[in-house]
């Protein structure tokens, strides 16, 4: 092949993906996020918009009164992202740190573990700026979730695990061969 036109065929194709994955999306997603009050008295999904900025995940709830736990998470301090069956399973694992944190609140569980069809639900687990492993549940638009899932993956560096991790099992192969 002539090189210059192997050249101008390798910037045309890598350009466009290069800059699709440079260029922040102008418009946060919606969905629902996790909100617990300082006190733990409340615990519910509230209305919010989540958007990424120079390599952070921002929460901003969208009614003033909840904006208290708005929260901004650097991409590097984000451990796990987890959704569909792995995150029934952390959710369902009383020794996860996930559900130590966040089905202490005995009236939380039923909102968790059946989320809206309408969201596609993303636990993050991460350590807070006092370096303490903590986790978040955030439910995005289903409409919105592809595009949320690659930018969530590049802002992080961190695949989403959506199925459980393989645990060691002994796998029969049949006879052994002599």
């Amino acid at each position: 092949m002539n090189k210059p036109l192997f050249f101008f065929l390798a910037i045309a194709f890598s350009v466009p993906a290069w800059l699709s994955s440079a260029i922040a999306r102008e418009k946060p997603y919606e969905g629902k996020c996790l909100y617990i009050n300082k006190e733990k008295e409340e615990q519910n999904f509230k209305s919010c918009q989540v958007n990424f900025q120079q390599k952070k995940l921002v929460i901003n709830f969208k009614q003033e009164k909840y904006q208290d736990n708005n929260q901004t998470i650097a991409g590097q301090s984000i451990e796990e992202i987890a959704s569909g069956k792995y995150a029934e399973k952390l959710l369902s694992d009383s020794s996860s740190i996930v559900s130590q944190t966040l089905l202490g609140p005995i009236n939380l569980v039923g909102k968790i573990l059946v989320p809206d069809r309408d969201y596609q639900q993303y636990i993050i687990k991460y350590k807070d700026t006092a370096g303490e492993e903590t986790a978040t549940i955030l439910n995005v638009n289903r409409s919105d979730a592809p595009e949320f899932q690659q930018e969530l993956t590049i802002s992080t560096g961190r695949l989403i695990n959506f199925q459980p991790g393989q645990t060691n099992n002994v796998i029969d192969i049949g006879p052994e061969l002599k």
